[in-house]
């Protein structure tokens, strides 16, 4: 065998080599995208995840990219993988352990990307007979491409090819076998239909003796190596050896995906996906008529038998009593050289007549020796007609282990095959080219101090992300068509009245029902306490204030560009803590102070209880036609300098500027 050195075009190959760095949000460059992945319903345990990145196509061929997992306000990078064949998507691993209900956060960052190590992934060893995965240099699983020459004196009428064979644990045990004097037509693993009906009449391919029908390999395509997954497609032909006239006819083409996942490197335990896809290859349908035994199978190790191997499936049942059940997963385990060993097999709800029935050999099948069988029949008790112009897919997926497991991982496992974490995309791409207002104008009252180191902020924030500020205090910018330039404007510590007169509100209200973005900082919600309109499009009416002091912020939504990087707690010193009313119904909060940790003596006036112990400090909202986000926080000077505090404003800058210009 030789090893495939070609630039594949079916993936681009990241690798980003373990390390550690400080958090620090600004300096980072502007995230392309950000990733919130939930685990949902279920505990996760290095679970694969993928995501499309069609909408960022631009972007990612002009430069390389990294990812970084940013959850709870640290960051650590994380190894993964680009594939191009179709939709461009981003493969990962969610290492570690991931409770159910919990989310985590990753950032797509713009920069070099770094070379994988030699055997560090997964990698294709290829010849004219087979191709070989393996994963950190360790042979994982073959296919076989030529026919396999049968033992001496066995009919050659039982050599195939389109089969896979070995399949190994990451100890080196190989779990199938080929060829068996019992059943010479066995494969290792392999996915023929015993019973079809084709163009009239009823063939075998899965019993080669027969010489009715056979399954050949036509090859191998879209080859994948890398840090994060590889594999290959395989390419096999379902021939009718005797048709009624002429030459052999191929009566079925699948089309079978296999993906080795790096879940956990050359220790393991390992995950491989078969995916088959089945298209007609004539006008006739294909219909696979109802059997016992038939499609995806397994011929076990010699080693295994009665005494020596014990199988356990979803439904609790064992070697005795599994057959002709029906079983999400099917859990073999046996002797081996590294003491014992093991294969789950997993099919997904998508699969026909699911869960699909199982046919395994009982025990004394085979006078109870080397007798471990296994298959999921979707056609065990059911016609299945596969129609000319039509795919149909079958998803498996296979855990390779040495040692033993247990029913809950087994189920564990299974979710995350079936029901697999979702993954939302927080940030779209940058505002590149924007522009923005910064308005700060202040009516008779309080003025704060902090006004301009807040615009210095936000100019800088601009300035690394690629969208111009202007500033103003001059009410007089809100004319007719002045404010079309602008992709958001911010209230930036605005207090009282804001502007002069009816027609700069009317333009300012214009601006927002085309599509207009506006942020709301600290004692923006102080401003306009006359203009209900205005009280809505911040999302309430700032009535009084705790006196400054440090205090606990409580994250209640992380998947928003403005949080999802913050710890779940934020620590907050020397800030107010803001109390509003005419608060807009539609707020979907985002930040709430703990009220615990807050000193307030008047708070039995308002507050109160009406928010309980968890006061509203910041939230989104749509807004007249156009959006709106707001922050109470930010009160001294200090806090424009703190990174962690201008990731928030940028977060909310990101959010409203979304859809405008």
């Amino acid at each position: 065998m030789r090893l495939l050195n070609i630039n594949f075009c079916a993936s681009i190959v990241v690798f980003l080599i373990a390390f550690f760095t400080t958090f620090s949000a600004i300096s980072q460059p502007l995230p392309v995208a950000v990733f919130s992945v939930h685990s949902g319903r279920f505990d996760r345990e290095n679970t694969p995840v993928s995501v499309s990145l069609e909408q960022y196509q631009g972007q990612l061929d002009e430069k390389g990219f990294t990812l970084y997992e940013t959850t709870g306000g640290k960051e650590r990078p994380a190894g993964f993988q680009l594939s191009t064949d179709g939709v461009k998507t981003i493969h990962w691993i969610l290492s570690g352990k991931t409770p159910a209900g919990v989310e985590r956060t990753f950032e797509l960052r713009l920069g070099a990307i770094p070379k994988a190590g030699e055997n560090s992934g997964v990698g294709v060893i290829k010849d004219n007979d087979q191709i070989m995965v393996t994963l950190a240099g360790k042979e994982v699983i073959g296919y076989r491409i030529t026919n396999m020459p049968v033992p001496k004196k066995v009919d050659d009428k039982y050599s195939r090819s389109g089969f896979f064979h070995p399949l190994n644990t990451p100890g080196g045990e190989t779990i199938t076998r080929i060829q068996p004097p019992d059943h010479y037509h066995h494969y290792g693993l392999w996915n023929p239909w015993t019973k079809v009906e084709f163009q009239g009449k009823v063939m075998d391919y899965w019993n080669l003796g027969e010489e009715q029908a056979t399954v050949r390999s036509r090859g191998t395509r879209r080859i994948v190596q890398g840090p994060v997954f590889g594999g290959f497609q395989a390419i096999n032909d379902h021939v009718d050896l005797k048709p009624d006239q002429g030459e052999e006819v191929v009566a079925l083409n699948e089309a079978i995906d296999i993906t080795v996942w790096n879940t956990r490197g050359d220790e393991g335990p390992w995950i491989i996906d078969f995916t088959s896809v089945m298209n007609c290859a004539t006008p006739e349908p294909f219909i696979i008529k109802e059997y016992r035994y038939q499609g995806f199978g397994l011929r076990a190790t010699e080693k295994w038998d009665d005494k020596t191997a014990s199988l356990l499936t979803s439904q609790g049942l064992d070697k005795a009593s599994g057959n002709g059940t029906r079983a999400r997963w099917c859990d073999i385990n046996g002797v081996s050289g590294v003491g014992t060993s093991g294969i789950l097999f997993m099919t997904h709800p998508t699969n026909y007549n699911f869960p699909e029935p199982i046919r395994i050999w009982p025990e004394g099948m085979n006078d109870g020796k080397e007798n471990v069988f296994f298959n999921f029949n979707p056609a065990m008790d059911r016609d299945w007609k596969l129609e000319p112009g039509k795919s149909y897919r079958l998803k498996y997926r296979m855990m390779l282990y040495d040692g033993k497991t247990d029913s809950l991982k087994a189920e564990q496992l299974w979710n995350d095959f079936a029901y697999p974490p979702q993954v939302e995309v927080v940030v779209t791409p940058p505002p590149t080219g924007k522009r923005i207002l910064v308005y700060t104008k202040n009516g008779e009252g309080y003025v704060h101090d902090n006004i301009a180191n807040s615009v210095k902020a936000i100019k800088e924030i601009g300035g690394v992300h690629g969208f111009a500020v202007d500033a103003s205090d001059d009410p007089a910018i809100f004319s007719k068509g002045n404010l079309d330039k602008y992709a958001a404007i911010v209230f930036s510590n605005t207090n009282n009245e804001a502007f002069d007169n009816e027609e700069q509100k009317a333009v300012f209200q214009e601006y927002i029902r085309s599509g207009g973005g506006f942020v709301g900082i600290h004692s923006a919600s102080g401003s306009e306490r006359q203009w209900p309109w205005y009280w809505g499009l911040v999302g309430g009416k700032f009535i009084r204030h705790a006196p400054r002091q440090d205090f606990t912020v409580n994250v209640v939504d992380r998947g928003h560009p403005s949080t999802y990087f913050l710890p779940e707690k934020w620590e907050r010193d020397d800030d107010e803590c803001y109390y509003l009313q005419q608060l807009n119904p539609d707020n979907h909060a985002l930040l709430k102070a703990d009220m615990t940790t807050v000193e307030d003596k008047k708070r039995v006036e308002y507050p109160a209880v009406v928010f309980g112990d968890a006061v509203p400090l910041a939230w989104y909202h749509e807004y007249d036609g156009g959006k709106s986000w707001y922050t109470s926080l930010g009160h001294h000077i200090h806090h424009y300098d703190d990174p962690v505090f201008r990731r928030h404003l940028l977060g909310g800058l990101l959010w409203v500027m979304q859809g405008r210009h």
